[in-house]
């Protein structure tokens, strides 16, 4: 690894991700009042989405794209969505209500398919599909009107349960009928 590539703005972007989400765990557990925590994790929460969605697009726009860019994304995303359910459950646990077995069945099948990629392919990869991309833009914006409105998120956290699943199970699917990774395939659709 070349220190340059660190010195990019998009590699600069995810490294401030993988700061910000164990960073994350201070306004979580270790700020006293509430208020205060809620909004501090929610400004670091919104921070988080919008490195994550500039840092790609940087480094296409920049002519900055590299292996190592990747690498700190697909890093940085497999941190910080299993993160999501510690802090569904520590800000709004209501929402979820009886039905944390969702949660548990979808974070078993994202560690599923990282072990089976890691098995498989060497590596963890993690594809940028259309339900890979409707899933994570999904859960973000759920877990900020959870924050914002409660009473919402409720409503809306069925809808967010089908999505991951049916994005867990096309990627899995994926993993077991393909030879190779192409981390930009679209759908289970796509040859």
């Amino acid at each position: 690894m070349n220190i340059n590539e660190l010195k990019t703005i998009p590699n600069m972007l995810s490294l401030s991700r993988l700061i910000l989400i164990p960073a994350m765990l201070i306004p979580s557990f270790f700020i006293a009042d509430e208020a205060l925590a809620r909004q501090v994790f929610l400004i670091m929460f919104i921070l988080i989405g919008v490195t994550d969605k500039l840092d790609g697009t940087l480094a296409r726009y920049l002519n900055q794209t590299s292996k190592l860019g990747a690498e700190l994304d697909t890093l940085a995303d497999t941190v910080f969505y299993p993160f999501i359910a510690l802090w569904l459950y520590r800000f709004e646990s209501d929402v979820v209500g009886e039905w944390w077995i969702l949660i548990y069945i979808l974070l078993g099948l994202f560690f599923l398919k990282m072990i089976m990629g890691k098995i498989k392919f060497g590596k963890m990869p993690t594809f940028h599909t259309i339900g890979g991309k409707t899933f994570a833009a999904s859960l973000y914006f759920f877990m900020i009107i959870t924050m914002l409105r409660p009473d919402i998120g409720k409503i809306l956290f069925p809808v967010l349960c089908v999505i991951g699943f049916l994005n867990q199970m096309e990627e899995i699917y994926i993993f077991l009928t393909r030879d190779s990774v192409d981390e930009n395939i679209k759908s289970v659709f796509t040859k």
